[in-house]
């Protein structure tokens, strides 16, 4: 460090003993006057860098479009959670309804309206015996030909015509 220090202070001393003989050896007027400076300007404005310009927008579009990403990715992220919530809060809400329900369709408490209301349960318990009629298919040609006789409607014309062709419908082959 000590050497440093005296290179520096060299250095220093050599500078000052030439500019001090410049300063005696200038015997000019010009020299001794004192001259003004003058501001330098810059002539013709600011230089922008025409070929960096593309490059600028082409980040800035970058960047917009990366701050518009992520901003509408956090938008939904947050709709995403408060569905979520909601859907939390409609399946409990459900779920009680459905207990409710269950409750209030419980044939205990149907009986216990019944009886409040006067009703007794029977003493006697009543069956009705219903009487099944048969269903009679008419035969596969009969529906064939009724359909082409009265000239009806296109579709069943077209529907008996296929189950010709078809063979017969569950219907018929139960008939039989």
């Amino acid at each position: 460090m000590p050497a440093k220090k005296q290179a520096d202070q060299s250095f220093d001393e050599v500078f000052d003993a030439f500019a001090a003989m410049q300063g005696a050896n200038d015997d000019d007027l010009d020299a001794q006057i004192p001259r003004t400076r003058r501001p330098r300007t810059r002539r013709g404005g600011p230089r922008t860098p025409l070929p960096l310009l593309p490059v600028i927008g082409i980040v800035a579009g970058i960047g917009i479009a990366y701050v518009s990403q992520t901003a509408h990715l956090t938008q939904s992220t947050y709709q995403a959670a408060d569905l979520a919530t909601q859907q939390r809060q409609l399946q409990a809400q459900a779920q009680q309804l459905d207990s409710q329900l269950a409750q209030l369709s419980s044939s205990a408490r149907i009986d216990a309206a019944a009886q409040q209301l006067g009703m007794r349960p029977p003493a006697q318990w009543a069956y009705v015996a219903a009487v099944s009629q048969p269903v009679s298919v008419p035969p596969l040609g009969a529906v064939a030909d009724r359909g082409v006789t009265t000239g009806g409607d296109p579709v069943q014309r077209l529907v008996a015509a296929l189950s010709g062709t078809f063979g017969p419908s569950e219907a018929e082959a139960a008939g039989r």
